[in-house]
């Protein structure tokens, strides 16, 4: 465990490093492998089928074999793998194999994924706790079951669908993960197992509660701050929402933002649990991201496809610069297309996108320096 927080130290600091000085990474660092696009939830804010039109297919194990041959014949190992694309990971019948294999071919590389909590029964705590490959665990939830929900009364409806909103009156998270009390218990068990292997010393996953801001969402992010430090998670992330795809959602404005994110952390420091959000970077991460001149994953990342293509982003998949099945890691990433990516100066693709800046780049909000342009 001490071995494992010196190398994440370490990791981030020559992150932190590369930003500052404008340096790109020898080869990609930190690799996304979308394993499945299906999913057992539909979210209306989820811009998989709408927006980016993701096929609802596994990656194959020859796909997985041959993105693999890449990464051992590359010069080091990558520092991460996430096993997480447009869908629910632990719907891939093969997705403790897939983890395994990775463990055996990269084994100083670290696995997590992203999960919405439905699948995660006993068995598949189990299943994840024995491997000590898995290192993060992402857990996204945007509600919680009311304790009084027989007397919140009929539901509202939304006026879009005609169906009633999920949570009741917690009707701010009706376009994110729902959480129903199975996922509760589940979610329960699973922290509660993996803190007793922590206490006893044993290697165990860092298990993260990633929460997306909505508009009035104020009482729902405090809930979930109680929920997760409540249940045990080791942090909380606070992520933004996309409307890009749905210009008929609404997200929070750039005040009422600094307004949620600053209560959270708040609440998160009287409860004694750790809270993170990439759009609120401090001052010195700020300056080495050079004020949002730059996007701060583009240095060390790639995102792989269920077919092998490689994107410079999750939200960019069709914008494909390779081809792991027949090219080189080295040839992807030093080909003068992913060069472009990262500057100088934003890639007009990105232009619109501000998932990881601390200012807002949508017109329908309040810029962060006052009579700065987006």
């Amino acid at each position: 465990m001490a071995a494992r927080k010196l190398r994440t130290l370490y990791r981030n600091g020559t992150k932190f490093a590369r930003l500052a000085l404008g340096v790109r990474s020898r080869l990609p660092r930190e690799v996304q492998l979308e394993i499945t696009n299906r999913c057992n939830l539909d979210c209306d804010m989820c811009p998989r089928l709408v927006l980016l039109k993701v096929p609802e297919i596994d990656m194959s194990r020859e796909t997985l074999e041959r993105v693999l041959d890449r990464f051992v014949a590359a010069e080091g190992q990558p520092h991460s793998i996430t096993l997480t694309g447009w869908g629910e990971p632990l719907m891939h019948k093969e997705f403790f194999s897939f983890v395994d294999r990775i463990a055996e071919r990269l084994p100083e590389t670290d696995v997590g994924f992203t999960t919405n909590g439905h699948l995660v029964t006993k068995r598949i705590t189990e299943q994840v706790l024995s491997r000590e490959a898995i290192t993060r665990i992402n857990v996204s939830l945007e509600e919680l079951p009311w304790e009084d929900a027989a007397a919140v009364g009929p539901l509202p409806v939304d006026e879009r669908t005609g169906n009633p909103m999920k949570g009741g009156i917690n009707y701010v998270a009706r376009d994110g993960h729902p959480t129903p009390p199975k996922v509760v218990d589940h979610l329960r068990h699973m922290l509660s197992e993996r803190n007793a292997k922590a206490a006893r010393g044993e290697p165990a996953p860092e298990i993260r509660l990633q929460v997306v801001l909505f508009p009035d969402s104020a009482e729902t992010v405090r809930r979930l701050i109680d929920f997760g430090a409540e249940l045990g998670f080791q942090a909380i992330n606070l992520v933004r929402l996309d409307v890009r795809g749905r210009p008929d959602l609404r997200r929070p404005s750039y005040e009422e933002e600094r307004e949620l994110i600053a209560m959270a952390r708040a609440r998160a420091a009287e409860r004694g649990i750790e809270l993170g959000s990439v759009n609120d970077h401090n001052s010195i991460l700020r300056m080495a991201a050079h004020d949002d001149q730059f996007c701060m994953r583009l240095d060390s990342y790639i995102y792989v496809d269920v077919e092998g293509q490689v994107a410079p982003c999750c939200l960019l998949r069709g914008h494909r610069l390779g081809d792991l099945k027949t090219q080189s890691l080295d040839e992807v990433w030093t080909s003068p297309a992913f060069k472009r990516f990262y500057g100088p100066g934003p890639h007009p693709a990105c232009e619109g996108c501000d998932a990881f800046m601390h200012r807002y780049a949508h017109d329908n909000a309040t810029p962060a320096v006052a009579g700065s342009t987006p």
